[in-house]
């Protein structure tokens, strides 16, 4: 090719002298020469460097985005897939293509040809039922009982309650902002 590439990962992490050392070359690059410094914890870079580089701040993708993108991908490689199950991997994935695209090679060598929604759910270590409005139920209720049935079969299913905890967090975070702004329907995603 016509450029030699340098991909520096966590570059945060080099030390004073090797920064300094960088500094130079940096300065002074060949014309032939192209750095990259990849790092999740900009401000740890020095200044001197920093203002050396041109900078791209990438942020997480939306999940329904990355769903169309994870869709896209298996219409293209003639995967048969539920959409649910690409929603689950999206929502996982928490933002993060990487993620997602290992998750689907994983679910990918996990199928039979189909990625279905249980083999997700399987994969992910998720309940398959979903615990979150029974909860809410009985802890609305005050029905201990219950929460103690719910939470018994939370465990026969598999024991994956952080799962189930996450579930019941973004459940309280979307009802509270709907009880502040009740015109927000459109802006909490399911």
């Amino acid at each position: 090719g016509r450029f030699k590439v340098y991909l520096i990962d966590e570059v945060h992490m080099l030390s004073t002298h090797s920064f300094n050392a960088l500094l130079k070359t940096l300065e002074e690059p060949p014309a032939h020469v192209k750095f990259l410094l990849a790092t999740t914890e900009p401000q740890k870079l020095p200044m001197t460097v920093l203002s050396r580089c041109l900078q791209f701040h990438l942020k997480p993708l939306d999940p329904k985005k990355l769903q169309q993108h994870l869709e896209h991908i298996l219409t293209q490689e003639k995967v048969s897939f539920d959409s649910e199950a690409l929603q689950l991997i999206a929502k996982a994935a928490q933002g993060s293509v990487r993620d997602a695209l290992s998750l689907l090679d994983q679910m990918i060598a996990l199928s039979d040809g189909s990625i279905q929604i249980d083999a997700v759910k399987n994969a992910l270590g998720y309940t398959h039922t979903d615990y979150t409005l029974k909860l809410l139920e009985a802890l609305s209720s005050s029905d201990v009982s219950a929460l103690l049935s719910l939470s018994k079969s939370i465990a026969e299913e598999g024991g994956q309650y952080q799962y189930v905890l996450d579930e019941l967090l973004t459940q309280l975070h979307q009802l509270s902002i709907l009880q502040v702004l009740p015109e927000t329907t459109s802006f909490i995603s399911a």
